[in-house]
């Protein structure tokens, strides 16, 4: 009867496991050169637009990309756009008719050295129309949406400058571009100060109001040594209201909440992941940040409110930059409440290599699609990246790129009072840890010697549980399951 009993339990607690928790995957994308993944949206049809860039095909050095793939990240066909010389792009979005709209700078085409450039395609991704904007210099678009009116709002900068010392452009001033359906410009502003000539609209979102918020850098008000990081203006463009510190704070994403309130995520102290919130009339309500001390740099590019009124975040976690060049950083998916306060953390990538985070969307089953860069797994240089993850951001261990258990740790005995494992030529010793069947952190288990037996589980209630090795450069997980 008890052996009957246990054969029951063990049936139970299988058919218990979430099937969420059973389905995701990977998958990179690129050639020879270096591409990356900014933004991705899921389709009518359940698979995704990706908009990206790509220095492997194209016509110049490097070009606009957008791939459709189906909803196991297969693709469908992709697209490249762009002339003999450099174009970029990364903000855009699917449009009502099954298209998309990409915004980003052109060196190709336009009046100066770069140029905003705007392009509308249709659901194949041929193109249906493009526009720039700018004059005879320095001119980028870092953020574009839809607007309530079939038109579109953009952020970057305009009076940018080339800096010859060091290779690269410094924004100029703040720049807001009103466009109606065509691209045709309705109305532009431009907000700068005299003081300072590093000043641009990282992130721009239309309020409930008809107006709009732009997460951004610089305005200095010398008085208080401050900078703007955020702008409400009304519909017109006109600033209602800037909310400043002097902190060292850098906003890449902001979107309004369901509670007509604003999330902004970025990085704060040069070091750390942040999130704050700020109240419809410009004050802060609170901030959080997470991640290691420095010397590791943690930042935030993508975040998201999910329909619990918590936030979905994803970034670059753990990074170091010896001599200027990135090593060990891994891509971060971050869950938290409606408070900030976290509910799980997830990395994904191989150390020494670089990898992160761009954008993060939730998909119609609950889970999320996370698009970025990879040099973990890649054809070339760095690859544009896709993750498909359940609503705990646990991905299918079949599926994972290098899902075969290391052969210096296994699972001895996976169902029973008490679970064992063995790892041996482990100099760093053993870490892992420990989740539970609905994706929650519950436990982690830790061995100094450099091999060894391990017994777990003795102090944990019955029940299914997901073990994965933080001390090795895989993403291997072991499922278990304990009973009494």
């Amino acid at each position: 009867m008890v052996r009957k009993s246990l054969v029951v339990l063990v049936a139970v607690l299988v058919a218990a496991i979430p099937t969420a928790a059973q389905t995701g995957w990977m998958k990179n994308y690129g050639g020879e050169g270096s591409e990356t993944g900014w933004v991705v949206e899921q389709t009518t049809d359940g698979g995704y637009f990706v908009l990206g860039t790509t220095s492997s095909f194209g016509a110049g050095e490097a070009d606009i990309w957008l791939l459709k793939t189906d909803s196991s990240g297969d693709t469908l066909w992709t697209k490249t756009y762009g002339g003999s010389l450099t174009e970029w792009a990364s903000s855009g979005q699917l449009t009502s008719d099954g298209g998309c709209i990409i915004a980003g700078y052109t060196e190709s085409f336009g009046a100066g050295k770069y140029d905003i450039w705007l392009l509308k395609t249709d659901s194949s991704g041929d193109t249906v129309w493009t526009q720039t904007y700018g004059d005879t210099g320095y001119e980028e678009a870092n953020s574009v949406q839809r607007t309530t009116d079939g038109g579109y709002i953009i952020t970057g900068y305009n009076n940018g400058v080339f800096n010859e010392e060091y290779g690269y452009v410094r924004p100029g001033d703040i720049w807001l571009i009103k466009t109606d359906d065509g691209g045709n410009l309705l109305w532009e502003k431009t907000y700068g100060t005299p003081e300072d000539e590093y000043e641009e609209g990282m992130c721009v979102r239309q309020t409930s109001d008809g107006g709009y918020i732009v997460g951004c850098y610089g305005l200095d008000d010398p008085a208080t040594l401050s900078k703007a990081r955020l702008m409400k203006t009304d519909a017109s463009g006109d600033t209602v209201w800037i909310y400043r510190t002097s902190a060292n704070r850098w906003f890449d994403c902001v979107e309004e909440t369901l509670d007509g309130e604003y999330i902004i995520a970025g990085n704060f102290n040069i070091a750390d992941l942040g999130l704050a919130k700020i109240s419809e009339t410009g004050s802060l309500l609170w901030e959080k940040t997470y991640g290691d001390p420095a010397p590791v740099n943690d930042w935030a590019n993508g975040l998201a409110e999910t329909s619990d009124g918590g936030y979905i975040v994803t970034g670059l976690y753990a990074a170091l930059f010896p001599g200027g060049s990135p090593k060990n950083g891994d891509l971060w998916l971050l869950k938290t409440d409606e408070n900030g306060d976290t509910l799980w953390t997830r990395t994904y990538g191989k150390n020494p290599q670089f990898d992160f985070g761009n954008c993060v969307r939730t998909t119609s089953d609950g889970g999320y699609i996370v698009t970025g860069i990879t040099k973990s797994y890649t054809n070339g240089d760095y690859d544009l990246w896709l993750i498909k993850t359940d609503e705990y951001g646990m991905i299918s261990v079949a599926e994972e790129p290098g899902a075969d258990a290391p052969a210096d740790w296994q699972v001895l005995s996976p169902i029973g009072h008490s679970i064992v494992l063995r790892y041996e030529d482990r100099p760093q010793g053993f870490s892992a840890s420990v989740f539970d069947a609905s994706g929650r952190k519950v436990d982690e288990i830790h061995a100094s010697q450099a091999s060894g037996t391990i017994i777990w589980g003795d102090t944990q209630t019955p029940g299914v549980y997901f073990i994965r090795s933080s001390s090795d450069n895989t993403m291997t997980t072991r499922k278990v399951i304990l009973v009494k």
